[in-house]
């Protein structure tokens, strides 16, 4: 096949990056600079004093540096996260859409699902890493279909480095674009046709891409001395240990957890919260107080033989989790936004703070709705998906592909996620988002393969 992908229709680059200007600047004034919490701030303060942790990528801290570098402070990263989400979406939809104005009615439908749940606007507002690693796999996306539509290898390297971004800012963002990046090397311009020089330059740009951005998260810029072991999951199987030990009635935490004074099932199951290990470490009356630690490594060695002993206790803890960050249990949606920035020594403070209560009494007024829960995300993409799939054959591998990252980014969360904040699953709804809108498009002009 000589042409380009008969589905894929060419993107008004101008207009798009005109409409996500406009976009952006409305999404940020309400929260400007950001609103940032303990890890937004300590991305922040490594960009100032050099980075110390890899407790979480340092790609974030690296992107803080360019924006002070340019002299944008952390502002410029703010306005850089956002629009790359709205182009990204934008130019995704306009691809996948054969009609113009059907194109931009469904980008309107898509910044609209951004403030219909709040969740994904109560994100959208804050300095998190969660915000670019969506709008760079959603960039990424959209650069690769924009390849397929011209047949362009140029194209196509830029989607791998944005969806390589993307794995460097968050580690378990690899399951989110790994299925499209699958799709892509095996299919890089959407079609059957010879693509061998596409397929090698593809692996070779992906080995490439994602080699550098797992190196960032080993040795710092711009000395390359190695970076510290990062312990992300120790907290996690402390969570893990507490959930369990709540549910088997036994008390399976290492004694220096409590450093060292006893502690009764009955006060592990008055400590334990489903939604934070942070919040089942505080202090509560009658509880001795607990420690977040490893207990000298206590912790990691005592956790798979807890889990293999007590398998039920263990799901039983994470479905708890994992129904609180879906926003399926009966309480509020926990953490849909941060609502401020803390205090700092950088000078980093509200500029509108009229506008962003606002925005955040929006946000706590309509994020526990039913319809406007992040579950309902998850449903809307799958049975809009799946319509389009089975109408639009030609994209039913795109779509699976999608929706195989979605649900793969959530479930690696179900086990790894210390706490059950909204924000963790931003990434896998936002593609949620777009796969739904993105949908109702595929759908208006099937084809046949």
């Amino acid at each position: 096949m000589s042409g380009s992908a008969p589905f894929l229709s060419r993107p008004p680059w101008l207009a798009l990056a005109i409409s996500a200007s406009v976009l952006t600047a409305l999404a940020c004034y309400p929260s400007w600079p950001g609103y940032m919490s303990y890890d937004s701030l300590l991305a922040y303060e490594q960009a100032v004093y050099g980075v110390r942790t890899a407790l979480w990528p340092p790609l974030h801290t690296y992107m803080f540096q360019l924006s002070r570098m340019i002299g944008a402070d952390s502002w410029g990263l703010f306005l850089v996260q956002t629009f790359v989400l709205m182009f990204g979406a934008g130019l995704t939809i306009h691809v996948l859409t054969p009609r113009r104005a059907l194109a931009w009615t469904l980008c309107l439908c898509f910044a609209g699902g951004l403030v219909f749940f709040p969740t994904l606007l109560g994100t959208l507002l804050a300095q998190w890493r969660d915000v670019p690693t969506a709008g760079f796999a959603v960039l990424g996306l959209g650069l690769w279909l924009a390849a397929a539509q011209a047949r362009s290898i140029p194209l196509l390297m830029l989607g791998i480095v944005a969806m390589s971004l993307s794995i460097g800012l968050r580690y378990n963002a690899f399951v989110l674009v790994a299925p499209a990046i699958a799709l892509m090397l095996w299919r890089p311009f959407m079609d059957t046709g010879p693509a061998w020089p596409a397929r090698i330059t593809a692996l070779v740009i992906v080995i490439a891409s994602v080699g550098a951005v797992w190196a960032s998260s080993q040795w710092r810029l711009p000395d390359g001395l190695p970076l510290p072991n990062a312990q992300n999951f120790a907290a996690t199987q402390q969570f893990d240990l507490i959930g369990v030990s709540a549910c088997a009635g036994y008390n399976y935490l290492p004694p220096a957890v409590t450093n060292g004074e006893p502690i009764t099932v009955a006060q592990i199951r008055n400590a334990y919260d489903p939604r934070h290990l942070l919040m089942t470490l505080a202090p509560k009356p009658g509880v001795p107080a607990m420690l977040e630690t490893d207990a000298g490594g206590q912790i990691q060695r005592n956790w798979a033989p807890v889990i293999l002993g007590e398998p039920a206790c263990y799901v039983a803890h994470r479905a708890a989790v994992a129904v609180e960050q879906m926003g399926m249990a009966k309480g509020a949606v926990f953490y849909p936004t941060h609502g401020l920035i803390d205090p700092n020594s950088f000078g980093l403070a509200l500029r509108h703070p009229a506008q962003s209560r606002i925005a955040v009494d929006y946000i706590k007024q309509n994020v526990d709705d039913t319809p406007r829960r992040p579950w309902v995300l998850y449903a809307l993409a799958t049975v809009l998906g799946l319509l389009a799939a089975g109408v639009a054959r030609a994209q039913a591998w795109l779509i699976l592909a999608l929706l195989a990252g979605a649900y793969g980014y959530a479930g690696l969360l179900f086990v790894a996620g210390p706490a059950a904040d909204a924000r963790y699953i931003f990434p896998s709804n936002i593609l949620c988002l777009l796969i739904a809108t993105s949908s109702l498009g595929l759908m208006m002009r099937p084809t046949r393969r």
